[in-house]
């Protein structure tokens, strides 16, 4: 077995087994991306792929999908380690999936340890009244963008500073099509007196059904728990207004005010999990 740089030919002719999988041409960015294939005789029976982020840089996110026929052979463990030598720098690898995924078995074996949970996150939009409503709640699609920028820039770098930091200068990618993606009309925004944005819920478009993020701009926000129940509770409110019956939340188990909230609404689905990968 050897390996190889993936390529476009191997893109245009790719078997199903790999389908629905992040891969790329090697280098399809730069030196941060790199992909490659194990090839046995003529026939590719594995490919992987690793990157890095550009909103985090702190570890290499990892792909790797091998032939059904082929698997529990070492091979995926072997390109794996292959990858591990086109970094161009001395990171862990991280990947992500359901607790019941076979991508997350894989991690295991791998030596993965959990940095992340993310809880069920379907509720029934009827359940918005289980969350109370707050007077400084009021439509996002009214308030200035670079401010809304800022705030859910902000917001985004501290919900992730312990587990996952984020990079030099990350806004540009983290606000790259925001505004193609938010549903302006369903989202909602605490402001205080002054004017400064306390607390957001975002909701994407882009996903059927729809998704929320929300928390608080600060951690420390006084009323945090409450403001982030308003926030969402009008979001809700605006898609049941639309006829709609469910909505998707993306948040993490150590978002503070954003938790509780979720909590109240006792969503269903499965947990999800980040890990970390030991890269040698």
């Amino acid at each position: 077995m050897r390996f190889r740089p993936l390529t476009d030919d191997d893109l245009a002719t790719s078997p199903p087994w790999w389908e629905d999988r992040s891969l790329a041409a090697d280098g399809w960015r730069n030196d941060e991306t790199r992909s490659a294939v194990a090839v046995d005789g003529e026939q590719i029976v594995a490919a992987g792929a690793i990157w890095l982020s550009r909103v985090h840089d702190d570890r290499f996110w990892l792909e790797v999908v091998v032939h059904p026929e082929r698997r529990r052979q070492g091979i995926g463990t072997a390109l794996a380690r292959h990858l591990a030598t086109l970094r161009s720098r001395d990171l862990p690898f991280m990947a992500r999936g359901y607790v019941d995924d076979e991508s997350l078995r894989f991690a295991e074996a791998l030596g993965a340890r959990t940095i992340q949970t993310v809880p069920p996150a379907r509720a029934d939009l009827g359940a918005r009244t289980a969350l109370r409503s707050h007077a400084a709640v009021q439509p996002l699609a009214g308030a200035d963008r670079s401010r809304v920028e800022a705030a859910f820039a902000e917001l985004y770098r501290w919900t992730h500073e312990h587990w996952s930091p984020v990079r030099d200068a990350f806004e540009t990618a983290l606000l790259e099509g925001l505004w193609d993606e938010l549903d302006v009309d369903a989202s909602a925004v605490a402001v205080d007196a002054s004017g400064r944005i306390q607390a957001l819920a975002m909701t994407y478009r882009d996903t059927d059904p729809a998704l929320i993020v929300a928390e608080t701009v600060a951690r420390d926000e006084p009323e945090g728990e409450h403001l982030v129940e308003g926030c969402i509770r009008r979001a809700m409110a605006i898609l049941a207004h639309r006829g709609l019956s469910v909505v998707d939340f993306d948040g993490h188990v150590s978002d503070p005010h954003f938790l509780p909230a979720l909590s109240r609404l006792r969503p269903s689905g499965r947990w999800f999990r980040l890990v970390e990968i030991p890269a040698s």
